[in-house]
């Protein structure tokens, strides 16, 4: 089957054929579950459908959701308060302000993007140059360290004031590693046991693959590699089939885990369009929760929309490309 016998309308085709333009080795795989009929597409290089085992993609930022997920349930079990500041749970900090748990999980804990000074990071960006650049190097691993994180807590000054919504790594992974405090493991043991046994996902985890991914320049670029001490592995550390994707946007819309609801309350702003869950975007004008996950060469998305029981997954082996424009059109234009 060729993209244009794709059972979708003409403005997700456009999308798809958008992706594929001046691209060579696109790996794209479209999943659609409909109140738990389930659809799933794999276009390799040549735009046609291909049959064969389901390709684990690294999903990068959809790592998010999932540490909203476990946060959520303990939440549920009164091992965390959202409304509790970091302090609580992180001991050995000096007597200042700190952001609350649900402030770190919706990106207004008042944390920048990235808590890097020049300085602390031109050695990292002198080796990832050499390396080839972003799509070939994880700028995110082994730094900051535990050490480097407690000292980012110590040292940023923030107020006890409201901040806008400004999308922090650093802030998802401190709630990350409190998450993982709490679990008794660690957040990669704990995290990788929470996916296989309760969310029951075989192709799910924190870890490394070996899927070839390509740049800007059709060059292959290797996926980038993580390590269970990397601070930042909550904010991006994971991988996943479409199909795994697709069970677990299905987990979040059927309620057989009911703390999971929490995910997808207003808990505070976020961008023009959105609000923020716990860690998942929620749209304003349909009622969709959604991440994205861009990981050096790769791109996935996820959305559910949580009145038709629709989930949408797509990944793709390229980065910084429209796999998030395909998965609205398809939940805007195609979601009967």
């Amino acid at each position: 089957m060729s993209i244009t016998a794709l059972p979708f309308s003409a403005p997700t085709l456009a999308e798809i054929e958008k992706l594929y333009h001046k691209r060579s080795h696109v790996e794209l795989t479209i999943g659609i579950d409909r109140q738990g009929e389930r659809t799933v597409f794999h276009l390799g290089p040549d735009q046609q459908e291909v049959q064969g085992e389901a390709l684990v993609y690294p999903v990068g930022s959809i790592c998010k959701t999932f540490v909203g997920s476990l946060l959520a349930k303990y939440v549920s079990e009164g091992k965390l308060d959202l409304k509790a500041p970091i302090d609580t749970y992180i001991k050995g900090l000096p007597e200042q302000y700190y952001p609350s748990l649900e402030k770190l999980a919706t990106h207004t804990s008042g944390y920048t993007t990235q808590p890097y000074t020049l300085l602390s990071t031109l050695p990292f960006f002198l080796k990832m140059n050499k390396e080839g650049g972003l799509f070939h190097t994880n700028p995110f691993r082994c730094y900051p360290d535990e050490a480097g994180m407690m000292r980012i807590l110590q040292e940023t000054k923030l107020k006890d004031k409201p901040y806008k919504f400004v999308y922090s790594n650093i802030g998802m992974s401190i709630l990350g590693y409190i998450v993982g405090q709490v679990s008794g493991e660690g957040f990669w043991d704990g995290m990788n046991r929470y996916i296989r046994e309760e969310l029951g996902l075989s192709n799910t985890f924190l870890g490394n693959v070996d899927m070839p991914g390509y740049d800007r320049k059709d060059q292959p670029c290797r996926c980038w590699q993580w390590q269970p001490e990397d601070i930042i592995a909550p904010a991006g550390a994971l991988n996943a089939t479409v199909e795994d994707l697709l069970t677990y946007g299905r987990i979040h819309l059927d309620g057989k885990l009911p703390y999971l609801r929490l995910c997808h309350e207003i808990h505070g702003p976020c961008e023009k369009n959105a609000d923020s869950g716990l860690a998942w975007r929620l749209e304003k004008d349909i009622p969709v929760s959604w991440h994205t996950g861009a990981a050096g060469a790769f791109n996935a998305y996820l959305g559910i929309n949580r009145e038709t029981g629709t989930a949408v997954a797509v990944a793709v082996n390229y980065g910084l490309v429209n796999a998030e424009q395909i998965g609205f059109s398809i939940l805007r234009n195609d979601d009967k």
